[in-house]
């Protein structure tokens, strides 16, 4: 859920993160660097939790809390950072786990202040940053007949997307810092290159050829492949790119038809990773024509 920031007339300037102030020395790292093997097992225990600045009961003052506000930013952006740098499956999912202990440690901590009188929903506002969780592996479709499982620089985009999506959901979408700043995040996660396969090429040849042939119109938004079987097993499929035409040649015997449509093609899957969708022609083409059909 997105809220938008509500500022007090008069206090804006007074509660911007103090990004000057010294960050907390006590407040460690989440794990350490992560390589291929993603975070130590020493890594795997709970993450320290930044010390609140010790206080008389009652609210805080403006200051009191600024400077809580900027440790909890600190050792966010420390330990966000190094998460979204994993290089491994295992390293990405690991560091979630531990980002989660991580935002309900944070949230605790500034649960258990008072904030300056009139700032209450700029503190819920806060909270409400630090509400996310991120328990549970990040998985792609799945694996099916039709989605073929992502490599991983799709699976490390997702799961880095998943995390900044998380943190920002209590951020005001124009862009603007709520009490916790734009400074909490890293950069976003760079989308990889789309993958697409080469149209009219021929991804699959099984078995004799024939003398018949397919000419398929792809009028889709999305590409196609285009799998020709004859008794349930697949003779040949061919990659057929959006708003294109290919002709698949050689075939032989009643043609089944199965059009899958997707996007990110895996040329050694040979499938798309991403929003895969499978249709199949209800009666097999009859043996001996030359056909046409669009999609």
């Amino acid at each position: 859920m997105v809220l938008a920031s509500r500022w007090i007339a008069g206090l804006t300037a007074v509660l911007l993160i103090c990004t000057a102030c010294s960050p907390d020395e006590n407040a460690r790292s989440l794990a350490p660097q992560p390589d291929s093997a993603g975070p130590s097992s020493a890594s795997t225990a709970a993450p320290s939790a930044t010390a609140p600045i010790a206080t008389t009961p009652g609210p805080l003052s403006v200051a009191e809390y600024q400077r809580v506000l900027a440790r909890i930013e600190t050792t966010m952006r420390r330990n966000l950072t190094r998460a979204m740098a994993a290089k491994s499956i295992v390293s990405a999912n690991a560091y979630r786990e531990l980002l989660t202990t991580l935002l309900e440690q944070q949230s605790g901590i500034l649960r258990a202040v008072e904030p300056p009188a009139g700032l209450e929903a700029i503190h819920a506002d806060a909270l409400q940053t630090l509400s996310g969780s991120l328990i549970g592996d990040h998985l792609n479709d799945p694996v099916d007949g039709c989605t073929v499982a992502e490599p991983v620089a799709t699976f490390l985009y997702y799961s880095n997307l998943d995390i900044y999506d998380v943190i920002t959901q209590g951020m005001n979408p124009t862009g603007h810092r709520t009490i916790l700043g734009r400074k909490l995040l890293p950069a976003p996660p760079r989308k990889p290159a789309p993958r697409r396969g080469t149209n009219g090429h021929v991804v699959q040849r099984i078995g004799k050829r024939g003398s018949a042939q397919i000419r398929v119109t792809n009028k889709r938004s999305t590409d196609a492949l285009i799998v020709v079987s004859t008794s349930g097993r697949t003779q040949a499929s061919i990659y057929i790119r959006a708003k294109s035409t290919a002709t698949l040649t050689g075939l032989r015997g009643s043609l089944g038809i199965t059009i899958r449509t997707g996007s990110d093609w895996d040329p050694t899957g040979r499938g798309f990773t991403r929003a895969c969708e499978e249709e199949t022609f209800n009666e097999p083409l009859d043996r001996g024509y030359n056909w046409q059909f669009t999609i």
